[in-house]
């Protein structure tokens, strides 16, 4: 591998890390933020949904990255998202703190396409699954290491700590960003402003984006009433609810690896494919066997996280060649979709779970999971142009 792209690599890397724990930081610790904040778990569920909502106009940002450059943009949502987790770790109620959300929420509507793009550019689509899914590793690490020491923190300090110290690290990496090279205007895919209204001539990419907002409402609306149901259902503390993520990381951390080892042999939509009947089969066990016991939870949760991060880090790639003159304008549409479907989750999953149950909401999971399925297999068409 090339120096300046181990360089990129690295930095992304670290980006990415921080980035993810604090994404991933609110779920398994939604009664201790809420109790922190003075709001109820559905008022830090509609906060939590703000924050993925503000995912709809990223089409905005990408068009803006492939216009001034991605290594600027990236550099501006890590700031935004720094500024944004400094105002929740000092504020309380629910006005102030839905505008760090949503300053975080901006700040990851332009960071992730943007390095999706950045790395796109750099690397042949042949070898495109290996090297994003190196990356999408970050996610599982951030499970598995991050959170936990998330969760000591709380335990020993405050609520607040975390959210402080990932504003440090954001910061940190923001201008460790703005040091690495520019892509060039000449080697950037985006040369003419994207139309959005030609946008009716690529089924393929309308599909994918259906399947994107399906795959994330799916696991969205379990991901986030998991954490109070593992308190009420089995008696949980902060501390081992954040010790179960050491476990979800592991398997998390098998998917990425083996979507970046195996996904450019097996094929892409293949890999796809693989994940998301993993993933429904996880649906099944939470509706079926999750409430027995607390070791049949933990499994049942982390073959869902299984299926969930394979199949999103095996569909990267397929994302980022369904519209190449617009790559970046793609990617975040992609973004636009997954948020969408996080936000109605977010709703959907708490209301469920504390109205119906959490049995009802991986029922509900696991219908979206084979629509999924099925506008895949029949609308998404893999596209290689380099």
């Amino acid at each position: 591998m090339p120096k300046q792209l181990r360089r990129i690599l690295t930095v992304s890397m670290l980006g990415r890390i921080v980035h993810d724990v604090a994404v991933r930081l609110v779920y398994p610790f939604m009664p201790e933020i809420a109790k922190g904040l003075g709001v109820s778990i559905d008022q830090l569920g509609a906060l939590v949904s703000l924050r993925n909502g503000i995912g709809i106009i990223g089409p905005v940002f990408g068009a803006m990255s492939d216009r001034i450059g991605h290594r600027r943009a990236m550099t501006l949502g890590l700031l935004a998202l720094s500024i944004g987790l400094a105002i929740i770790g000092v504020s309380e109620g629910l006005a102030v703190p839905a505008i760090g959300l949503l300053l975080a929420g901006i700040g990851s509507a332009i960071y992730i396409p943007t390095l999706q793009a950045y790395v796109s550019e750099r690397v042949p689509y042949q070898q495109r699954g290996r090297v994003l899914g190196a990356i999408e590793l970050t996610w599982a690490a951030a499970g598995m290491a991050g959170v936990p020491v998330m969760g000591v923190l709380i335990g020993s300090l405050s609520w607040r700590a975390p959210f402080i110290g990932l504003a440090v690290g954001a910061l940190a990496c923001s201008v460790l960003t703005l040091l690495l090279e520019e892509t060039p205007p000449s080697q950037r895919a985006h040369v003419e402003p994207f139309k959005f209204s030609s946008l009716l001539q690529h089924k393929s990419a309308m599909a994918f984006m259906l399947v994107w907002l399906l795959v994330f409402f799916a696991f969205e609306n379990i991901q986030v009433s998991y954490g109070s149901w593992l308190e009420k259902q089995f008696g949980l503390s902060a501390a081992d609810r954040g010790g179960t993520q050491t476990l979800f990381g592991i398997f998390e951390i098998a998917a990425s690896a083996g979507s970046s080892a195996f996904l450019d042999r097996i094929g892409k939509k293949r890999g796809v494919i693989i994940g998301l009947i993993v993933v429904a089969i996880g649906y099944v066990m939470l509706a079926s066997i999750a409430s027995q016991a607390l070791p049949l939870a933990l499994i049942s949760i982390s073959v869902a996280f299984l299926g969930f991060e394979f199949s999103v880090v095996s569909g990267i790639p397929i994302m980022s060649e369904q519209i190449p003159e617009a790559r970046g304008t793609m990617l975040a549409l992609g973004v636009t979709a997954g948020s969408v479907g996080r936000m109605i989750a977010d709703l959907t999953g708490s209301a469920l779970t504390a109205g119906a149950g959490f049995t009802v909401a991986a029922l509900v999971s696991l219908v979206a999971g084979v629509m999924t399925v099925i506008v895949f297999i029949l609308g998404v068409k893999e596209r290689a142009t380099r």
